[in-house]
């Protein structure tokens, strides 16, 4: 049984240099090579990782014998074209976020992954975020009762992108969760987006979806904002749940608040008689154990690879996050016009 997997890591940039250390910390991976095709970033990694290949194109390592699996950490455009390479070459694949910019190419990533028998994963980083498996833990359990909404905000200044907008940069994290937590995708999505900084891309994005069990959702991103924001609500029938990413000692939080009918005010001759009044309770706040959640992404991709069994955020996940991008984008382009969710 081997212990670990042989990965080549294709960029190293912001991200790249992170998913790179935590391939190197992983017990399930092991870092055989970078490609990075600039000069000055190549040197870097080799001083990062001295003890690693460094590779001009994506050809020489698949070349490379030791390489049973490839990251791909590129610029959103090529992710589609280097994961293909990858998956034709009989290597694994986790591809960042998102994993294709069309409805028909992450069908294509699927399609090929499973034919060839491959793992295909996608970054979705906060599926494996300790939070985010409690807070499905108590959705799981019934403990908020019947899920009514959800709402996130990820907000930020700064990190301005001029490859993407900042729908497709941000809300990819926020629509994993919210369908990782329902176990549903959207049905039927709006949206509507505003460009401040560069005419030609969205800096800010809204977007309302509505799922097949009648669940409603918002979403809120921008690159313009004062306050660094990453926060989820999911509201009850019977309490509410905060996961905050931003706080290190209080990151979820479990509200004993909501509405309820009085049947304690005498006779009443309909339903429209019923009385409400809201009811707010204790405010639960669990002991979580910090893990890093990228590092614990990599290790359950290494396990993929070594086991056969499907990840979390497997390829078919990250596609129905494609599918409702697709839709979202194209009400923006619609003004808000309603547009369903392929499915």
């Amino acid at each position: 049984m081997v212990d670990s997997i042989g990965v080549a890591l294709a960029g190293f940039g912001y991200w790249g240099a992170n998913l790179a250390r935590n391939v190197v910390g992983a017990s399930s991976t092991h870092l055989v090579g970078i490609v990075e095709t600039g000069e000055t970033r190549r040197q870097l990694a080799h001083r990062s990782h001295p003890q690693s290949e460094m590779w001009r194109d994506l050809e020489e390592a698949l070349g490379n014998d030791t390489v049973g699996a490839v990251i791909v950490a590129t610029p959103a455009s090529t992710h589609v074209t280097l994961a293909k390479q990858a998956l034709s070459a009989g290597k694994h694949v986790l591809v960042e976020k998102p994993m294709a910019e069309s409805t028909k190419d992450g069908m294509d990533l699927v399609a090929l992954a499973a034919d060839s028998e491959l793992i295909l994963m996608v970054g979705h980083t906060f599926l494996y975020s300790a939070p985010v498996e409690h807070l499905r833990s108590w959705i799981d359990k019934g403990d908020l009762g019947e899920i009514q909404y959800l709402h996130s905000r990820r907000l930020s200044l700064g990190r301005i992108r001029r490859d993407t907008n900042a729908l497709w940069n941000f809300a990819p994290h926020d629509l994993s969760i919210m369908m990782h937590l329902l176990g549903e995708s959207p049905v039927e999505v709006s949206g509507r987006g505003f460009s401040f900084i560069d005419p030609q891309i969205e800096d800010v994005a809204f977007a309302t979806m509505q799922f097949a069990s009648g669940v409603g959702a918002n979403l809120h991103v921008s690159w313009i904002d004062p306050l660094k924001t990453r926060t989820m609500i999911v509201v009850g029938d019977q309490k509410m749940a905060i996961y905050n990413d931003v706080s290190v000692d209080q990151p979820l939080a479990l509200v004993d608040s909501g509405v309820a009918r009085d049947v304690d005010l005498g006779e009443y001759l309909s339903m429209g008689d019923f009385q409400w009044r809201t009811r707010a309770g204790d405010i639960h706040i669990p002991r979580i154990e910090f893990t890093e959640p990228l590092l614990n992404e990599i290790t359950a991709f290494g396990n993929a690879c070594l086991t056969g069994e499907a990840p979390l955020a497997d390829g078919r996940h990250g596609l129905d996050v494609v599918r409702a991008l697709v839709a979202i984008d194209q009400s923006m382009k619609l003004s808000g016009a309603p547009v369903e969710v392929m499915q």
